[in-house]
């Protein structure tokens, strides 16, 4: 979407600050929130938090830090979802007699469920209207909802590099509308492309797009 959720390209916001060495979670209560996310996942209630992410105002965006941002999008998912009310998370405990204490995983399953690698290629045979090698161009799209096509590379032209196989629309997956099942492709963008000729002629970007965020160059 076109919002600061979108920072991939950003001038203004430093380096991302990777360390090699990093721990994958810094408090306790970060490692509570992946696991909640998890286990109420198998629920079925949504396909995916970052549309709720996307919702959270630009100021909170920036405060907050990225598991703060999963677990404001969680407590909206829960609540829209039907799972728990806002006064039932707030107080911490369910409202009696309300049958929805049911776990979707048993205690077995939620602990091997982080280690598993979810399987979202679809069985599903398309002819593909892109090939290997093929100058393709990052569609113009600016929908109001969720997208995975960057803002910085529409417009911008690049190289089909590899055909991942087909996919779900996240566009309308997200919202349990027609998946709309279609090929995805790792395209490779120069740097210059990109940002200009500041950049470094050595350097590109590359990105998996769905075909419905590409035109032929």
């Amino acid at each position: 979407m076109n919002g600061i959720h979108d920072m991939g390209g950003m001038q203004g916001l430093g380096e991302i600050g990777y360390r090699r060495d990093d721990p994958a979670f810094h408090a306790a209560w970060e490692t509570r929130v992946h696991a909640l996310v998890t286990a109420l996942a198998a629920y079925g209630k949504w396909r995916a938090l970052r549309p709720d992410i996307e919702q959270i105002a630009a100021a909170e965006y920036l405060r907050m830090s990225y598991y703060e941002r999963w677990l404001t999008a969680l407590t909206e998912r829960i609540v829209k979802s039907g799972l728990a009310s806002r006064e039932e998370i707030e107080r911490g405990a369910a409202d009696a007699g309300l049958g929805r204490s049911v776990p979707a995983l048993s205690a077995d399953a939620a602990r091997s469920a982080p280690l598993q690698i979810p399987r979202t290629e679809l069985a599903v045979r398309i002819q593909p209207p892109f090939r290997v090698g093929e100058r393709v161009r990052g569609a113009n799209l600016n929908p109001p909802g969720h997208t995975r096509m960057p803002r910085y590379a529409r417009g911008k032209v690049g190289v089909v590099e590899r055909d991942r196989g087909v996919f779900a629309l996240p566009d309308n997956d997200v919202y349990f509308l027609d998946p709309k099942p279609q090929h995805v492709y790792l395209v490779r963008f120069a740097a210059r492309e990109l940002w200009g000729a500041d950049a470094s002629a050595r350097d590109s970007v590359y990105i998996d797009l769905w075909q419905d965020y590409l035109e032929p160059a």
